[in-house]
């Protein structure tokens, strides 16, 4: 038979104490790093759904340590690469890149790809640190491909190309649009910082904005 003595020095030992505090630190080392594994791909799985929705491949990789920044849209970096893609188009350019902008490292390369009237053959859009997100477009497009998606569709392209559109030898060619611009993402807006583009030989640096944000509205990480 035990002796009261005995009772309470087994009461007052600190051995389950501290293999309960084991327990605890154990299992939420465990959940740290499961959160740090799950919400990563989660947020790779979505955007990459988005960007395929409409057909095409795409690659995604998100890192953030920790992980729990992707739910306040904030990361260390972002690689994303597609090809044949369809996105859809809007003709505003509004929401900026907000998608983006908590990121440290962006690096999007889509290519083979179609937003509204263009036939994309590579769109690249890279941003370092706190600089101005980098973005080039090399693509094709027609008049009869404009006229088809609709001029009220289109009003971020030069006045004086849209009074062209019906002309016939414009009409049913095919011609280059080439864009490299410098973009600041501003209270859910593009602003065009420096550099510019061509489409059909007019001027067309509003494009930039309008291709990007239809791309960055894909590349929201909607994890929570």
């Amino acid at each position: 038979m035990r002796t009261v003595a005995a009772d309470r020095g087994w009461q007052s030992s600190p051995e389950p104490m501290l293999l309960a505090l084991a327990i605890i630190l154990l299992t939420a080392a465990l959940a740290a790093v499961v959160l740090q594994l799950l919400i990563p791909w989660i947020a790779e799985r979505r955007i990459s759904e988005r960007l395929t929705e409409s057909g095409g491949e795409a690659r995604v990789r998100v890192d953030a340590l920790p992980a729990l920044r992707l739910l306040r849209h904030d990361g260390d970096r972002l690689k994303v690469r597609g090809e044949q893609l369809v996105i859809g188009l809007s003709n505003d350019g509004s929401g900026g890149l907000t998608a983006l902008d908590g990121f440290d490292e962006v690096e999007v390369v889509l290519t083979d790809f179609v937003t509204g009237p263009f036939r994309i053959s590579e769109f690249v859009l890279r941003r370092s640190g706190q600089g101005p997100y980098v973005m080039t477009t090399h693509a094709l497009t027609s008049g009869a491909e404009l006229v088809r998606y609709g001029g009220a569709q289109v009003k971020f392209l030069p006045a004086a190309l849209l009074g062209s559109l019906t002309r016939a030898p414009l009409g049913g060619r095919e011609f280059p649009v080439e864009v490299e611009v410098e973009l600041r993402s501003e209270e859910g807006r593009l602003r065009i910082a420096s550099g510019g583009g061509t489409i059909a030989g007019y001027p067309a640096g509003p494009i930039a904005a309008v291709v990007t944000a239809a791309v960055a509205r894909r590349l929201e990480i909607g994890v929570a």
